[in-house]
């Protein structure tokens, strides 16, 4: 059976991709699976091939799950072509040039978005199992961007791991966030506990000054 071979890069870094072997009859889902197990993604958020032309223009739609396959007015007015259903659709189906290219879109929200060309059309191997990923180049991105946010109800634990994070290690604020967050003092009482340690600070100078002016009454009644 003919094995079709593709290489899958980031649309906006094509230093970073991976080359997966499919069999002419695997479907579009095993390719979707196949390109998160290569990218290092969970597979939890709704994806859609499409196919393209040279020129990286999305034509035919076949998603992943059912509930996207009805077309909105706008689709039906612009006579797109109904979308298809990836664990329905075979990969032979729209391989139409030696090059086929395709387009994969995950995750609606965060619009991760990949390139595929088709590179040949290879022989089947027995000590393989496909799909199979045949090349690995580049670091796969993060799936989800770390936001360190430290919230009121944030453990005292959690709050110091996104500091030491986000601050330098001697920074002195980042010291004195982290400390409040240790004995779990919110963040937001920060400016009035330094204002409280600030009065207690002077407080002490004047017990100190009260204390010499004190000493120094002493010494002139001694004199006398």
């Amino acid at each position: 059976m003919a094995v079709y071979r593709f290489r899958i890069c980031l649309e906006d870094n094509e230093d970073v991709y991976r080359d997966i072997d499919l069999k002419a009859a695997q479907t579009f889902e095993q390719f979707h699976d196949s390109i998160q197990e290569a990218f290092k993604f969970d597979n939890k958020h709704s994806a859609s091939f499409f196919v393209s032309d040279d020129y990286w223009r999305k034509n035919q739609e076949i998603t992943l799950k059912k509930e996207d396959l009805p077309l909105d007015p706008e689709e039906i007015r612009k006579k797109v072509e109904p979308k298809k259903l990836m664990a329905d659709t075979k990969i032979a189906k729209f391989i139409e040039q030696p090059h086929q290219r395709f387009i994969y879109v995950f995750d609606t929200t965060a619009q991760w978005s990949f390139l595929i060309e088709m590179l040949k059309i290879a022989e089947e191997s027995p000590k393989l199992k496909y799909p199979a990923i045949t090349r690995s180049i580049g670091n796969a991105p993060k799936q989800y961007k770390q936001v360190n946010i430290i919230k009121e109800e944030m453990n005292p634990d959690l709050a110091m791991a996104a500091l030491l994070n986000d601050l330098d290690a001697g920074d002195d604020e980042a010291y004195k966030v982290m400390h409040h967050a240790e004995e779990g003092v919110e963040d937001e009482d920060l400016i009035s506990l330094e204002g409280e340690e600030g009065e207690e600070q002077e407080a002490g100078d004047d017990e100190f000054n009260d204390g010499d002016e004190a000493g120094a009454l002493d010494e002139d009644h001694q004199d006398d």
